[in-house]
């Protein structure tokens, strides 16, 4: 059975309020206020796809979770001093058979999330709804080899730790303590598949942030979640370079 009811949120924890006024903000700046804005602008735009795929990578991949993760730790290591950092964090409890754990759990979310894709496809196609292929399946087909390296690091590594902090710990944490767990495990999980910008994979992107979170409430400990979402991320990464390699024609 799931022990997701024994986790505690406040609606005092100022670093909590704090961080998830800061997150929200560097959500709407990174991923609507930012992307709208260059739209906007047909020079820009051409002067992206025109630069090194490499360099497009390191400019688009890295600085939002980055600065997001950046923030978060200065705003949680100087609030609320008397708390440890590591407990603000959600960063305890850590036991090496909980990897197992998620290696059983990445497995089966695969399953979960290929089959939620595979007819949401079938869903859209009923109807006739186009939607394009996800922006990052589509820059991890096309870049060069260390594009795909830069990519495979932000996706694996970057990735699981910033928004597994931000999605997980602040945003979940500040909502919990005012609207309950599953309202929370909703909003939550909606706006991390919102964020990664594929209406295609969106249910599944939804049902892997229910099961990253669920995680995190499971073992109350955030280190779960990370794992998890860093098999998740590697399992992905592994298949599109199986499909470099052997030149399987994805997208067509």
């Amino acid at each position: 059975m799931l022990d997701i009811y024994n986790n505690k949120f406040s609606k005092d924890e100022k670093y909590l309020n704090r961080g998830f006024i800061a997150g929200i903000s560097l959500l709407f700046l990174f991923y609507l206020f930012i992307p709208t804005l260059l739209s906007c602008s047909h020079r820009v735009l051409a002067g992206l796809n025109e630069m090194p795929k490499s360099l497009m990578i390191l400019i688009v991949c890295f600085p939002p979770p980055l600065l997001s993760l950046a923030t978060i730790l200065i705003i949680f290591k100087f609030t609320d001093r008397q708390k440890p950092f590591s407990e603000k964090l959600g960063l305890n409890n850590w036991q090496l058979r909980n990897f197992w754990i998620c290696v059983a759990i990445c497995v089966f979310m695969l399953g979960v999330s290929a089959f939620t894709t595979i007819n949401f496809k079938k869903f859209l196609d009923f109807f006739n709804i186009q939607c394009r292929p996800p922006a990052f399946l589509s820059l991890a087909l096309s870049c060069d080899t260390t594009g795909f390296i830069l990519l495979a690091i932000a996706a694996a590594i970057v990735a699981p730790v910033a928004e597994e902090i931000l999605f997980r710990r602040v945003i979940y944490g500040f909502i919990a303590a005012r609207v309950g767990i599953a309202g929370s495990v909703v909003i939550t999980s909606t706006l991390f598949a919102m964020i990664h910008d594929s209406f295609a994979q969106f249910p599944a992107l939804f049902l892997l942030g229910v099961a990253f979170q669920l995680t995190y409430l499971h073992f109350h400990s955030l280190y779960p979640a990370i794992v998890l979402h860093f098999l998740n991320n590697a399992a992905a990464i592994f298949g599109i370079l199986i499909v470099r390699i052997f030149h399987i024609p994805l997208l067509q």
